[in-house]
């Protein structure tokens, strides 16, 4: 029996430099992609940011876990270079999945 591979993503969406960031961590960052963008009554999208800006792979949950707390414990100039080094126009990168 083959295992499945685990995948474990820290994100950031945004709007565009300088607004409001969220940074997390999801094992299905399509599904969390498709309910940000989603507009509905049950889905609460008080969320800053639509647009997937920048994103990180890992293959393991506590490297990933790590990372995460490593970027949100930054202050907002380098959580925006992070972003900048990637995807300097702040582009949607939820096609590049």
């Amino acid at each position: 029996m083959q295992e499945t591979q685990q995948h474990y993503f820290v994100y950031i969406f945004g709007d565009q430099p300088g607004s409001e960031v969220q940074i997390g961590i999801a094992d299905n960052l399509q599904e969390q992609i498709t309910n940000r963008k989603v507009d509905s009554p049950q889905n609460n999208n008080s969320y800053p940011g639509k647009r997937l800006v920048y994103y990180e792979h890992y293959d393991v949950e506590s490297i990933a876990l790590n990372r995460e707390r490593q970027i949100r414990s930054g202050d907002k100039d380098s959580t925006f270079s992070l972003i900048a080094s990637m995807n300097p126009n702040w582009l949607d990168l939820s096609d590049t999945l």
